[in-house]
């Protein structure tokens, strides 16, 4: 199962990252850029089943985490 995880970075000043491997983990830095990063997430499973872990303001906690089903289907989820 693919895991990804939603981090704050802060080498680009308050964005938030979408860490997928080493090398592939877009930055999103506009004022939504926390939901941007989870819906970027999720759109990457592309039907299969997988995982996304959305961490605390501190990158040290997970928050939340959302599981995708398969059918590339996964609640909607809103950043607060």
């Amino acid at each position: 199962m693919k895991i990804i995880e939603i981090r704050p970075r802060r080498k680009f000043k308050g964005a938030w990252v979408s860490f997928e491997a080493p090398g592939v983990e877009p930055a999103f830095a506009a004022p939504d850029a926390k939901q941007q990063a989870i819906d970027y997430a999720c759109q990457r499973f592309g039907g299969r089943a997988g995982e996304v872990h959305v961490y605390c303001d501190d990158a040290a906690t997970i928050k939340s985490s959302i599981v995708t089903d398969g059918r590339g289907q996964y609640p909607q989820v809103v950043a607060d």
